[in-house]
């Protein structure tokens, strides 16, 4: 196996193993990772990744194959006929002799000679080594290109992956959170039940709050129920992506640990995702493939030139003699001289597929620089939320405080005590929601960008 290419698989391999770890890149040697542990879990155990794995085996395979060309071919070929109908030369020579016998008076020239062409018996062996095949040079390029294709495939793939796992975690902390917003919510409105009985009871409240609070609690039951329904979905989809049993348990990360700072400005983000996707090295090995593809072609226009070597039995009978045996040594040429024009068309054509290659390659560059820019503003817009979104909540708390210390001094109305705890619950989720949406708009750039670094150069 060409060892340059077991060197790159092992590389990929590891990096694709462990995911996060060293970081190569400037941009990102200095990233918090808290999600780093389920990347390397899903790039480790994922089927889809390990699909992709085993393309990009096949493609190194190939591109033995086509090494293998360049190599000599050793073959063994052995028949016993019976003939019937063809040329037997003896048919020609023996009246030959007998009438030379009689000139001379002697038996010196054999009269029953049977020698058919071809013979009953060849076993022999062929030795054929290329000396110069310019398709066979071209062909071992295709392949490498078409290799290396593959495995930036593998590693976009992976890319993807991480997005994708980190995203699943995510939305599973944040529909955790929500469940434990509600649950909370729920001990307050039975708090509230419970003293709306006490001041229906002191005469100080009518039934009304008493119906008004039972009604709120129902409310949040349901919101509760709902919520532990889409939090158990979201679990189990984190745990087929890391390819868990579904019911596996999930680690918590600590909300803090997921504030990370967006330390990059988007000009940086654009020029790093251009310098390091994936999708564009496997575009450029595309390239490279369709520039192999011209070679190929123009091979057609050259000569081929190789070594042939047989050694071998030839005979009546089905025998290994040293009077029966033979070999022949050639130089082959072979010139293809004209072909209809055809070669010139597949030249033509792979031409255009290298222009069409370099087109694609500048219509990507421009896609990512806008997917850089959209993912970087969403970014930045998520992150400027949550400081909105820490005010709303301090306010919605103390609003909340207020207006229940007035309900059990019998003050404030039922009506007003359920919009405080509505708004208060509202701006509890509101948090987690703009907190989350962050940390998953972050990741979006991070894939943009390809700010995770996997180890791998084109």
């Amino acid at each position: 196996m060409n060892p340059r290419l077991t060197r790159e698989g092992r590389g990929l391999g590891l990096a694709l193993l462990l995911g996060s770890a060293a970081l190569a890149t400037p941009l990102a040697a200095q990233r918090p990772d808290p999600l780093g542990g389920f990347v390397a879990e899903a790039l480790r155990a994922n089927l889809g990744l390990t699909a992709e794995r085993l393309a990009e085996q096949r493609a190194a395979a190939e591109v033995r194959v086509a090494r293998g060309l360049f190599l000599p071919s050793l073959a063994l070929e052995s028949r016993y006929s019976r003939l019937e109908g063809v040329p037997n030369v003896g048919d020609f020579v023996n009246p030959a002799y007998t009438a030379l016998n009689g000139l001379i008076g002697q038996n010196r020239f054999p009269t029953s000679l049977d020698i058919t062409l071809p013979q009953r018996h060849d076993s022999h062996v062929e030795l054929r080594q290329p000396l110069f095949n310019a398709g066979i040079i071209a062909n071992y390029g295709a392949a490498r290109s078409r290799y290396d294709g593959q495995r930036f495939g593998l590693a976009a793939a992976a890319r993807r992956l991480a997005a994708d796992v980190q995203t699943a975690y995510l939305t599973e902390a944040s529909a955790r959170r929500a469940v434990e917003i509600y649950a909370t919510s729920l001990a307050l409105v039975q708090e509230n039940e419970r003293v709306a009985g006490r001041l229906l009871a002191a005469g100080r409240a009518t039934p009304e709050a008493v119906f008004r609070a039972r009604a709120d609690r129902s409310e949040i039951e349901q919101l509760l129920a709902e919520a532990r329904q889409r939090h158990a979905a979201a679990a189990r989809a984190l745990n087929q992506v890391l390819r868990r049993p579904l019911e596996a348990p999930i680690a918590v990360i600590p909300d803090s640990a997921l504030d990370l700072p967006l330390a990059i400005d988007v000009d940086s983000s654009v020029a790093h995702a251009l310098a390091h996707r994936e999708e564009l090295w496997q575009l450029d090995a595309g390239i490279r493939t369709a520039e192999a593809g011209v070679r190929g072609a123009s091979a057609a226009f050259l000569p081929s030139l190789s070594l042939a070597v047989d050694y071998g039995f030839q005979g009546r009978d089905f025998a290994f003699r040293s009077s029966q045996d033979y070999w022949v040594a050639s130089l082959v040429v072979s010139w293809n001289l004209f072909n209809g024009g055809r070669d010139a068309a597949r030249r033509t054509a792979a031409d255009l597929e290298v222009d069409r290659g370099r087109t694609l390659r500048r219509d990507l560059e421009e896609r990512i620089a806008l997917e850089v820019h959209t993912a970087y503003d969403a970014a930045a817009v998520a992150r400027a939320a949550i400081a909105t979104a820490d005010d709303r909540l301090e306010a919605a708390r103390r609003t909340f405080q207020l207006v229940r210390r007035r309900y059990e001094e019998g003050v404030a109305s039922p009506i007003e005590l359920v919009d405080a705890r509505t708004a208060l619950t509202s701006a509890e989720l509101n948090r987690v929601v703009t907190a989350y949406q962050y940390a998953m708009r972050y990741v979006d750039l991070e894939r943009a960008a390809a700010l995770r670094d996997l180890g791998l150069q084109p």
